[in-house]
């Protein structure tokens, strides 16, 4: 009478079309880049939730996070893709899907980036500011210590 030990795992099916399931906890290379380019993503819309929350209208970034996920769809077929082939090509093909997907982040992280300077108020540079006034200020009192110089 042996013991019988029984794995029980999930097999939910992943939420990204066409891409393994087992890339939500997979060690390759290619599962890596696919949960870093997403996590990207999942970032820049909630910066933009933050940015929605401080009054800026934030359509338009929404339409560019839209956009960078459709990419990112493309990057993963691509990396689908790549994870099949043979070693030796797969290290060259994963390594370019690397610098498309760290590019990918950038403009995820500017698109968070400048949605919540549109948040931010508009503050004129205040040392120019204080300056001019200062400088009317002294022409002011300028004036003044003439006029009473000459007797006015």
């Amino acid at each position: 009478m042996g013991i019988t030990i029984r794995r029980f795992t999930s097999r939910k099916p992943s939420p990204y079309p066409g891409v393994p399931a087992s890339w939500h906890t997979s060690q390759s290379v290619a599962a890596d880049l696919h949960r870093r380019m997403h996590r990207s993503i999942d970032r820049t819309r909630r910066t933009l939730v933050d940015a929605r929350r401080c009054g800026t209208i934030t359509d338009r970034y929404e339409v560019l996070c839209d956009d960078l996920a459709d990419t990112a769809a493309a990057l993963d077929t691509q990396l689908v893709t790549a994870a099949d082939l043979p070693l030796g090509i797969r290290h060259k093909v994963l390594l370019g899907l690397r610098y498309q997907i760290a590019e990918l982040e950038r403009t995820g992280d500017r698109i968070g980036r400048t949605a919540l300077e549109a948040a931010a108020p508009v503050i004129i540079n205040v040392e120019e500011s204080l300056r001019a006034i200062n400088e009317r200020l002294d022409l002011t009192i300028e004036a003044r210590a003439e006029a009473r110089r000459l007797g006015a």
